[in-house]
């Protein structure tokens, strides 16, 4: 009795290691197809900066896993290690809607960036507020035909390096603000500075 059981032990075993195999064959596959003809090259294992990268070999690896856990199909191990590493991050990293970082508005925005160039917050925010009214694409034309642009009214003739697309870019222009107050420069908000000072 105890023969016939470790006869069938052996067989599933061989069984298993038989689709393994052919399941890192199918992985590789994918990988090569990938590495060969999307990418236009092969990367093989190597040691750089103390590191070891397996190249094409751990998409081949990542191919068999995946296509063995998942349903022992040479079709899903050869699209898992085409697709490589992203199938594993994708499996491993995916955050549910309610994990995903919520996207800032301008007023929590202005908050964390001058948190984090360590200037008063308050300050930085009073200014966009009495400058734009926190309209990141506010613009004001001068008399002289100028145009003060984005939440901190940068001007086009001053500032001539700030392009309009950073100007209206809300971290660019909160991060301009922040560098200009460090290096003690406020007083180029001065003309609203009867509604923003403290």
């Amino acid at each position: 009795m105890g023969g016939a059981k470790n006869f069938l032990i052996n067989i599933n075993l061989n069984k298993m290691t038989t689709e393994l195999l052919h399941c890192l064959i199918a992985g590789a596959t994918g990988a090569l197809i990938k590495e060969i003809v999307i990418d236009n090259t092969l990367t093989l294992p190597k040691c750089k900066d103390g590191k070891f990268f397996l190249g094409f070999i751990g998409s081949a690896i990542i191919g068999a896993f995946v296509g063995t856990v998942i349903d022992g199909s040479f079709v899903t191990s050869a699209m898992a290690g085409f697709t490589g590493l992203a199938a594993i991050e994708n499996l491993i990293l995916k955050k549910s809607p309610r994990e995903e970082e919520k996207e800032l508005n301008t007023e929590e925005l202005i908050e964390k960036i001058a948190l984090e160039e360590g200037v008063d917050q308050v300050l930085a925010l009073r200014v966009a507020q009495a400058e734009s009214g926190l309209n990141t694409k506010a613009i004001n034309t001068n008399t002289d035909g100028t145009r003060d642009r984005g939440l901190y009214q940068i001007n086009e003739k001053w500032h001539p390096e700030v392009t309009d697309e950073q100007a209206f870019n809300a971290e660019f222009s909160i991060r301009f603000f922040c560098k200009a107050v460090k290096n003690g420069n406020i007083s180029w908000w001065d003309a609203s500075k009867e509604k923003w000072q403290m």
